[in-house]
């Protein structure tokens, strides 16, 4: 229960944990998200992609799992799982905590239409 509460009241400080690494690799890190982005947000509107419950991307189905598009979701996804362990290593929880944590900020923030991985593992296409 400690643990939560930390992460709980690091994430209420403001920490948005793909843009705020505290490591010299920070600036990369973030430039790296930057530059996927486009591709991403274009493959989560065509419902290629969705946001699982675990802060990570997954294919949702065959449709746009093209080699390349495969390659920019495995490097968003080892990076993500980078900053969750910079972040878990700093609050003293686990990176799946973090993660986990990370995956409720992404649904708040995903725009409509984007698939979503509720708690339970269902799939839903979010819808405002």
């Amino acid at each position: 229960m400690k643990g939560k509460l930390k992460i709980m009241a690091a994430f209420a400080a403001g920490i948005f944990v793909l843009a705020t690494c505290v490591q010299a690799e920070s600036a990369e890190l973030k430039a790296k998200f930057l530059e996927r982005k486009p591709l991403l947000d274009q493959m989560k509107e065509l419902g290629w992609v969705g946001e699982n419950n675990l802060g990570f991307l997954e294919f949702l189905s065959e449709t746009g799992k093209s080699e390349e598009n495969g390659k920019v979701v495995a490097a968003e996804n080892a990076d993500r799982g980078t900053v969750y362990a910079e972040i878990a290593a700093q609050l003293n929880v686990s990176a799946e905590e973090v993660g986990k944590r990370r995956a409720v900020q992404i649904a708040n923030l995903a725009a409509p239409g984007h698939w979503l991985q509720d708690a339970e593992g269902k799939w839903y296409r979010k819808k405002t």
